[in-house]
């Protein structure tokens, strides 16, 4: 007999009952999901991921409680293997990546299609990172920019690199694309592709994405 497997279990929390059901109309007709409770308020999201233990929590920003990115710490602390994606109408770039430093693995606008919701979904579940397309360019760089500045950001790292993979790993991590990694290190771009493969084994990443995660949570950016 054929196992069957198992479902990606989701909690909602957004206080737009419309926008919330809505939500949980979609995400059901998934056959490999399934919403486990849906939410108003962050105020109990914290028992609700500890009861349910939920692999991905769909959590909006902006509540009349107060910003829901509040609760993500929390969550992270208590079921490190709940992936939070943020949802959120606004694209102001000061909340993504404050979502981003609190331990959120994607943020996901409001106005997205569906297909790309559920890529976000399947992207954090297999342990990557999400980032809209329309604004990762510019959000890495921020993060970039940004990165170190949190405690959070602290983490000791025992990874391998040798020094010249830190270099590419530090540029990387401010949104230099790989000719102006080799323009920099005055090395070829073939050897900068070269260290990114070693890199990604190394670290665990799958893409520059991941690895610009990596690399500012571990204070690892080219002004450090």
């Amino acid at each position: 007999m054929t196992l069957q497997p198992r479902k990606r279990r989701i909690v909602i929390v957004d206080d737009h009952t419309l926008f919330r059901e809505g939500l949980k109309t979609i995400l059901q007709m998934e056959p490999d999901i399934e919403v486990v409770a849906d939410l108003e308020s962050a105020e109990d999201v914290v028992e609700v991921v500890w009861q349910h233990k939920p692999d991905v929590l769909l959590l909006d920003i902006r509540m009349p409680q107060g910003s829901g990115l509040d609760a993500v710490p929390a969550v992270v602390r208590i079921n490190p293997g709940t992936q939070v994606l943020v949802l959120t109408a606004c694209d102001e770039m000061e909340e993504h990546v404050r979502a981003f430093k609190l331990g959120a693995r994607g943020v996901v606008l409001k106005d997205s299609a569906r297909d790309t919701l559920m890529q976000a979904i399947s992207a954090v579940c297999r342990g990557d990172v999400w980032m809209d397309p329309r604004m990762r360019g510019v959000l890495v760089a921020e993060l970039g920019r940004s990165g170190g500045d949190d405690d959070t950001f602290g983490a000791s790292r025992d990874d391998g690199l040798t020094e010249r993979e830190l270099e590419i790993v530090r540029l990387i991590a401010v949104g230099k694309k790989n000719k102006d990694v080799a323009a920099t290190l005055s090395i070829s771009e073939r050897t900068v592709r070269t260290n990114l493969t070693s890199v990604f084994q190394k670290l665990g990443v799958r893409d520059r994405i991941g690895l610009v995660m990596y690399a500012l949570r571990h204070g690892l950016t080219a002004t450090t």
